[in-house]
Parts: C-alpha cells; sequence; structure tokens
C-alpha cells in the first residue's frame, strides 16, 4: 500500500470524534483509529494522545479543528486588550475564554471541550461568526507577554492584599515581640541559675510544659501502628488531569536527572503537565532545561520580577497556567517513587475523602553516606515523615507540610489563597490554612528521595530559613486566636503550638536548660536546697531527659520504618546536633527583624553517594539517559520541603 493509499479516508473515518475528524486524510486512518481508542480508554480527547505521542502540532491540531467545526483560527498575535483585574485574570485562564476589542470570543478548546463546543454550535448557529478558536498554548503565551505585569503582582501579593491577616507581609509589631519574648526566657533562665526564686517557677512551668507536650507528641507517635497501603489504582480513565510544578533555581547540576524522574512518573503522559519555574536571572539553568527538555506536557515558565524573590511566588506565578485537577510539587533534586501519583489518586478518590485537600508523600533523603550531618538529617526525616505526621493525619489534625511531594486539589488550593510569597517556610503555613479552610491532610505510604545539604555551612543556612517561616507561621495565625480556636478546635490549636511551638522552643531554650543543669551539678551543694531551686533543677532534668528519649525513640521506630542502618552513629550525635538546631534557631530570631524574606538557597547537585544507586544520574553522560518513558513520546515543546524543627528540602 502507497503512502498516499494509507492516507485516504476510508469507512472507519466517519465514527472519528469531533476533535480529530479535520484530520482525516492528513493522517493516516490506522493512527487517528489508534487514538480515538486510546482515547476511549482514557476518558479524554484524540487530540491529546496525538499531541503526547508527537504525532501533530498544537497549531496542526487546532487548525484542523477549527476547519472541521467552521470557526476561524485566533493566531493571538495583534495587540492585547487592557489587563483585566486579577479575578477575570484567574477566570480567563481557567475557562480558556478571552474577549477580543472587537467583540469576538476566542476559545482555547480541546479534547472533550470541542465535542462541547460543537454542540452548542450545533444549537446556536450564529455563534461562528463571534467565535475564533486558539490553543491553550498560545492563551498562555498572550498572557504570559502582555498582561505579565498583572500575573506578577497577583502572584507576589494577591493573598496580602485579599487576606492581609492571613500574610507574613503584614507582620509588623509582633515580629518584634517574639524577640523580645525570646530573650526574656533566656534573662528569667540565667536569674534561676544565680537566685533561684518562687517567682521563676511559674513562667519555667510553662516553658517546660511546651517541650513536655511535644515530647509527648512524639512518644504517641511512636506508639501508633502504620496503616498498610493500599494499592494504587490501575483504571486510567478514572485519572484526573494532574500538573506538576517545580520552582527551579541555580539548579542546572540535576537538571538531566529531574527531567529522567518526572518521565518515569506511571501516569498517562496524556493527563499530565509539568510546568518548570525559572527565576527571570537564572540562564544557566534556562539552558540546561531547553536542552533536556524533549518531551510534550513540558513547559518552562519564568516567575516574575516582582515582590518577594521567594519559591512560593514562583509557585503561585505557575498556578494560573496549571489545567489540572490536582497539582503537584516537587523540588529540582526529588526523584519521586513511579506510582507517586496513582496512590496519591486513590488517597483523593476513597470514600469520605471529598474534604482531602493535601496529600503528602514521605520525604526521605538519599545522599545519607555523605556526612554524619546526613546521616543526622535520614534519621530525623524518618522520625518525622516515617512516625510523627501520619499520627497527625490519621487524628485529622493540621500539620506542617513538607516543601515538597505534596499534591492538592486545585479547588483547595485556590479557595485557601495558594502560598504565601512574604512565609519562607511556606509549606508549613499553607498546611495550618488548608486546615482553617476545613480541608484535610493525609500522609500516603510512597516516598521521594531527596538530598540533603553535607556540609554545616550549608545545613545552618536552611535550617535558619525553615525556623525562620515557622515563627513566621505562628505568629500569622496566633494574631486571631478566636478564629483560629473557631476553624481547628482545641485539639487542632494543640497539636499546631506543640508541634510548630515546640519546635522552636526546643531549639531555642535547649542550651539554656543545658547550661543550668551543668552549672548546678558542677558547683554541688552552694547551689542551693530551697524548694524553688530543687523544683527548678527537676523540671531541667525532666524536660531534657524526655527530650532526649523521646527523640531517641521516634528516631529508632523511624530509622526501622525507613531501614536505615546505623543507629548506633546517629544516636550519640543527638546532643551534638541539638545545639546545632539552637545555633539554627537563634541566628532565625534576629533574621527574622533584620531580613524576614531572606531566602538563603540550598545548593542541590553536590551529593557524593546514594541509596538508589551506586551512581548519581546528575553523572551519567546525556547520552545514556533513556529517550521516553513507556508512553512518554520524544518531542519538543518549550514555551516560556517539615519535622520538628525540621522542614523538608527546597527548591
Amino acid at each position: 500500500m502507497t503512502a498516499e493509499r494509507a492516507r485516504e479516508p476510508d469507512a472507519t473515518m466517519t465514527a472519528l470524534p469531533v476533535e480529530i475528524a479535520g484530520l482525516a486524510g492528513r493522517l493516516p486512518s490506522a493512527q487517528l483509529a489508534a487514538a480515538r481508542e486510546r482515547a476511549a480508554r482514557l476518558g479524554i480527547g484524540a487530540d491529546e494522545v496525538l499531541l503526547a505521542d508527537g504525532a501533530v502540532t498544537p497549531e496542526l491540531a487546532a487548525a484542523a479543528a477549527a476547519a472541521h467545526l467552521g470557526l476561524a483560527v485566533e493566531p493571538l498575535d495583534g495587540m492585547p486588550s487592557p489587563a483585566p483585574p486579577p479575578e477575570a485574570l484567574r477566570g480567563m485562564m481557567r475557562s480558556g475564554l478571552l474577549r477580543q476589542p472587537d467583540g469576538s470570543i476566542v476559545v482555547a478548546a480541546r479534547g472533550r471541550q470541542l465535542r462541547r463546543l460543537a454542540d452548542e454550535l450545533e444549537a446556536m448557529p450564529a455563534l461562528r461568526m463571534r467565535l475564533r478558536l486558539t490553543t491553550p498554548e498560545r492563551l498562555a503565551q498572550h498572557v504570559r507577554q502582555h498582561f505579565a505585569g498583572a500575573l506578577g503582582q497577583l502572584a507576589a501579593f494577591a493573598l496580602r492584599d485579599e487576606r492581609a491577616d492571613q500574610s507574613a507581609a503584614t507582620l509588623g509589631l509582633s515580629r518584634y515581640l517574639l524577640v523580645l519574648g525570646a530573650l526574656a526566657c533566656v534573662l528569667l533562665a540565667g536569674l534561676a541559675l544565680i537566685t533561684p526564686a518562687a517567682l521563676l517557677v511559674a513562667p519555667m512551668l510553662l516553658v517546660s510544659l511546651v517541650l513536655l507536650g511535644w515530647s509527648l507528641l512524639r512518644l504517641v507517635a511512636s506508639t501508633t501502628t502504620p496503616e498498610i497501603a493500599p494499592p494504587p489504582p490501575r483504571d486510567d480513565a478514572a485519572l484526573p488531569a494532574y500538573s506538576l510544578i517545580v520552582p527551579l533555581y541555580r539548579e542546572a547540576r540535576v537538571v538531566p536527572q529531574l527531567i529522567e524522574a518526572l518521565a518515569a512518573l506511571d501516569y498517562p503522559p496524556e493527563k499530565l503537565q509539568v510546568l518548570l519555574v525559572v527565576e527571570p536571572d537564572d540562564a544557566e539553568t534556562a539552558a540546561a532545561l531547553a536542552r533536556h527538555v524533549r518531551r510534550p506536557g513540558f513547559d518552562i515558565l519564568v516567575a516574575p520580577d516582582a515582590g518577594p524573590r521567594t519559591k512560593p511566588k514562583a509557585l503561585n506565578a505557575a498556578l494560573p497556567f496549571a489545567r489540572g485537577e490536582i497539582v503537584g510539587i516537587y523540588d529540582a533534586e526529588d526523584v519521586p517513587e513511579p506510582q507517586q501519583l496513582r496512590r496519591a489518586c486513590s488517597a483523593f478518590a476513597a470514600p469520605g475523602n471529598r474534604r482531602v485537600g493535601c496529600v503528602q508523600a514521605r520525604l526521605a533523603i538519599d545522599n545519607v553516606a555523605d556526612s554524619w550531618i546526613t546521616r543526622q538529617f535520614a534519621a530525623e526525616y524518618a522520625a518525622h515523615f516515617d512516625v510523627v505526621l501520619p499520627l497527625l493525619a490519621s487524628a485529622r489534625l493540621p500539620l506542617p507540610l513538607g516543601g515538597t511531594s505534596n499534591h492538592f486539589r486545585r479547588v483547595a488550593l485556590d479557595r485557601v489563597g495558594a502560598w504565601d510569597p512574604f512565609n519562607v517556610a511556606e509549606d508549613a503555613d499553607l498546611g495550618v490554612r488548608l486546615a482553617r479552610g476545613g480541608w484535610r491532610t493525609l500522609v500516603i505510604a510512597s516516598s521521594t528521595d531527596e538530598e540533603a545539604p553535607r556540609t554545616a555551612g550549608a545545613w545552618l543556612r536552611q535550617r535558619t530559613r525553615w525556623y525562620k517561616g515557622w515563627m513566621q507561621t505562628l505568629l500569622v495565625h496566633g494574631r486571631t486566636p478566636r478564629r483560629l480556636l473557631a476553624e481547628i478546635g482545641w485539639s487542632g490549636v494543640l497539636s499546631f503550638l506543640l508541634l510548630l511551638g515546640g519546635g522552636l522552643v526546643s531549639a531555642l531554650m535547649h542550651p539554656v536548660f543545658a547550661l543550668a543543669l551543668g552549672l548546678r551539678w558542677s558547683l554541688g551543694a552552694e547551689a542551693g536546697t530551697s524548694t524553688a531551686s530543687l523544683l527548678l533543677e527537676g523540671l531541667g532534668l525532666l524536660v531534657l531527659l524526655t527530650g532526649y528519649g523521646a527523640t531517641a525513640l521516634c528516631t529508632l521506630v523511624g530509622m526501622r520504618h525507613r531501614r536505615l542502618s546505623g543507629l548506633w552513629q546517629v544516636l550519640p550525635l543527638i546532643p551534638l546536633y541539638w545545639l546545632m538546631l539552637s545555633l539554627a534557631g537563634w541566628r532565625a530570631l534576629f533574621q527574622l527583624i533584620a531580613a524576614p524574606q531572606r531566602w538563603e538557597k540550598t545548593e542541590h547537585g553536590l551529593a557524593r553517594t546514594s541509596r538508589r544507586r551506586p551512581v548519581r544520574l546528575r553523572l551519567r553522560p546525556a547520552a545514556s539517559q533513556p529517550a521516553a518513558r513507556r508512553g512518554r513520546p520524544s518531542g519538543l515543546r518549550n514555551t516560556d520541603a517539615a519535622p520538628p524543627p525540621h522542614r523538608p528540602a527546597d527548591a
């Protein structure tokens, strides 16, 4: 059979759906029939199958559909209309409808949307005079090109302007009061060392109760039996459209690993969109993405140069372009389990989970053997993500999200105002705001490998930022206590205070308690035997023993869940690690005043070891990387991580 004969329409072409009927005679009939059959299995449009295969371009698919429907094609290369107000801009991106100055309406439709459009045109033929068809890619490019200023303002300032009481941008005097309160606690502890008095018992008792509550939470979590994870769903038709957002800044080293890890995800490529967000001054990362992005469905965006330079602002900038019902967040160095998206969908779709707004995957450290710091980090993550967070989720309590591998219902994100660009622990803050909005968060038994900082300097900068963000989160949600109590209840408020507040108080006060006991024991009988002195000494001893005991048990259980060896290399170094946490906590406290929005970048791609494989993906030559996973074609479309007191790695 000749090529011309293969392209001739036959009897089977009469059954082609609207979205590809215009391609009859342009593509082989067998290819169109196969696209129709796969689309029926997936519950999507057949044009989306052809686009994911790289068989057609978006422009060709749109031109063929427009010709079949009797519509004009709109290239969107003329003069734009004035920038719409923020809510109208959001609505335009969600609906795919753009009203032109001449009164015509541009429709960015694809797949089953074209079938509905065909029904409307059949019912009202006069609409053909007003409607023009374009591609979702052209509409997105048009918006980025002509409404960049409005998008930047929306990404950076929408939460501050629309919900001022929930934004860290509006924190003022409370930041100074927090610093003064911490210094007052240290002063009281110093007085207790010199002249123990009954007046000092009450404030020290209050601090001790917070620390004991934090330890008790970890002890209870250590006794909880882990749930058995259900198998991931295999019905591809029931899977929703999924968008992944990956913010990158100075991440050129890990781009090959990132693209390979995302391509390995077991999810229908027709239903998966990946948005890679770079900063405007990061030419090196943008160039690396341009070299390695060779798959349809991967789009490169540039974050606006407005407001603070933070990860949450980059996420907000990408959100209007996300077309999925579910929005997932990954960091540049992440390597998620291939079935993670399916497991997240299973959790969202389970009976009784209609109000589940977020699904958090478990984070694990990959470069455990790089240094003693990465070993402690890995044990810390195991305790938090495999022990503490599952308890909070099962008890339906608010939990601070990890900075990565969290998956949201798009509707939940929209209703709570998405991310706060002025909070440097945007994940912890968003977890609380989801709970305040009536949304639950679940933890699933699917892991994402991350890279931990292996040097003390990198670790300190990262941990300082996490602590500073936790302080911002406490201040933001603590300034309306009655409203907070009404929205999440007593149990929610208590867990929120113990998890965030307890972790911070532990970091700030640990050296004070340790010094107090050390001086007391070194002075012996000279330190006095008054009731107040003995009571303060007992409180200090109880707090230290309970804290170390709870941490050791939680670490033991977490390392067993994660199958990490080297427990006896971890436990003896916990006191030293806690002193490092204290240094990061005090550094964060003063940064809260001097530089509240400073984002100290964590460099990635520096790991020397890997638990997953003996050779890091980033060290492989480009030629050795597989072209695509099963079902993912090769093609090019290049358009413009917190455990108490720790938080997952960041972008």
